[in-house]
């Protein structure tokens, strides 16, 4: 009624009263700062293919039309089953990998409140504000920087109530591997396991899970166009798994979920996959060179990655991260604050996005000199 005053507080599902805001304000910074080089988030920054580039262009008439619906999508769906080496059936498409995640989460609860969920700690921040606002009781593997034992810890912790296990491999902010002996411990528990593969095109070949979805009903794995395929902006992601999960996900989420512009990149990059290729080579090439390279800086020590970021820890530098991340926005370069990161020890790790080679250099020159002028104050 007009002039009603109403509590909406008391309208509101009761579990999203208490959920933090999953806040995004960096990457609207850095849209209204395009000097800032976008280092925080692990985006690509190399442009989309020019095949990518022309396919968007020459479909943007057609954006009047419906896509078609994620259900089919014949042409995408046909090269994912030969690049992951599955089957059409065993694959369905999404708005990102989280609303694919999402769509797990609405398919597989029954018992809000008493669902339990197995992540590692670290892994990424997200998975858990999702996981309580659809009812689930999040439960926690803490490893620290050791994330890729995480499996025997998740084993140890598995209960009657335990209905999924959930975590990112390539690991995010880590960057490490769980081992493949480690995830077929996991599947032979029986609990629906989702495996988290965006970065995994980053990693060394070989490295997926994709395959054993074929051999294992409760093996789902997730994936994104967003990292090595640079498409973050078009927000595409497909999820593999066996042929009935597939019906039932395709069962809870709206039609037309993903937009024409971005099935059609899609499909172009997959057409273009070697020249996608010869980027991701290069990601890769210039991490393990910074890699190298940060880690001769003193207090400095770089942890290993396989994917398009290096988790710095500065614990030995007598220097907070928070410092180093400010010095670097400072100059240009918007990294990632691990300070406060769950699972991590306060105060000592920031997280860097692999960019261009000579973006990395000129970030690498930065810390050189911050060290320089800290010396100088010290002495």
């Amino acid at each position: 009624m007009k002039g009603m005053s109403l509590d909406i507080k008391k309208l509101v599902n009761p579990r999203t009263l208490n959920l933090p805001e999953y806040d995004q304000i960096h990457v609207t910074i850095c849209w209204q700062n395009a000097g800032i080089q976008r280092l925080m988030s692990n985006e690509s920054s190399y442009v989309p293919l020019e095949s990518v580039q022309k396919a968007i262009r020459d479909f943007s008439s057609k954006v009047n039309w419906y896509p078609e619906d994620g259900n089919y999508a014949l042409k995408l769906r046909t090269q994912l089953a030969g690049y992951t080496d599955t089957k059409m059936d065993n694959i369905t498409i999404g708005n990102g990998s989280m609303e694919l995640l999402d769509l797990l989460f609405q398919t597989f609860i029954t018992r809000p409140g008493e669902d339990q969920i197995l992540i590692p700690a670290p892994d990424y921040t997200a998975y858990t504000n999702r996981v309580k606002l659809f009812g689930y009781i999040p439960q926690f593997a803490t490893c620290g920087e050791n994330v890729e034992k995480a499996a025997g810890e998740i084993l140890n912790k598995l209960n009657p109530d335990t209905k999924l296990i959930l975590f990112s491999r390539p690991n995010n902010p880590v960057g490490k591997i769980t081992p493949k002996k480690d995830i077929l411990h996991l599947l032979e528990s029986g609990v629906l396991t989702i495996v988290d593969e965006a970065y995994v095109e980053l990693a060394d070949p070989g490295t997926s899970v994709a395959a054993l979805v074929s051999q294992w009903d409760n093996l789902i794995v997730l994936r994104s166009f967003s990292k090595g395929f640079g498409l973050a902006g078009l927000r595409l992601g497909y999820v593999l798994a066996h042929p009935d999960v597939i019906k039932y996900i395709n069962k809870v989420r709206h039609i037309f979920n993903v937009n024409l512009l971005a099935i059609v990149a899609a499909e172009a990059l997959m057409d273009d996959i070697k020249n996608a290729q010869r980027n991701i080579d290069e990601i890769r090439a210039t991490r393990d060179w910074l890699e190298k390279s940060l880690a001769v800086l003193p207090g400095f020590r770089v942890i290993p990655s396989r994917a398009n970021f290096l988790l710095v820890d500065v614990g030995a530098s007598n220097k907070k991260a928070g410092v180093f991340v400010d010095y670097l926005y400072e100059n240009g370069f918007f990294v990632r604050d691990f300070s406060k990161g769950a699972g991590l020890d306060k105060d000592r790790y920031f997280r860097i996005t692999i960019g261009y080679r000579k973006d990395m250099q000129r970030l690498l020159d930065a810390l050189i000199e911050f060290e320089t002028i800290s010396n100088h104050s010290a002495s």
